[in-house]
């Protein structure tokens, strides 16, 4: 083989490499967002078979009572509510209350705030 016949044959196989890198990088791109839309519907059909299940659910009177129950305190005609006070109860939310304040004042002031008051105890 000759020094040409030898440089005309790299000179096409670079051509066919520069020709096809384009088109499978897209060929590449392509498949990798197709696998992630295939992903992503997979995870809308499981998520719409959960909102189908929470309708069908929600749609029962038997949850509906349960709820109204529970969250309302509805009860049903001849039955007896009994409210329960627990003093521990209110106690721990005036605490969570002043811990929202405090996380809600600048650090600086709660600085301030600790090194002006004595400690309890």
């Amino acid at each position: 083989m000759s020094v040409t016949t030898v440089g005309a044959i790299v000179g096409i196989v670079i051509f066919l490499m520069l020709t096809l890198a384009v088109p499978v990088r897209t060929y590449i791109a392509q498949r990798k967002e197709f696998s992630q839309l295939q992903q992503s519907n997979a995870e809308l059909i499981q998520q719409t078979r959960e909102y189908r299940s929470r309708l069908a659910q929600q749609s029962d009177p038997a949850y509906i009572e349960n709820e109204a129950r529970a969250r309302l305190q509805y009860v049903m005609p001849g039955d007896k509510a009994v409210v329960i006070v627990d003093p521990a109860g209110q106690a721990r939310q005036a605490e969570q209350a002043a811990e929202r304040q405090r996380a809600a004042t600048p650090w600086y002031e709660n600085l301030m705030d600790a090194v002006s008051t004595p400690p309890k105890g």
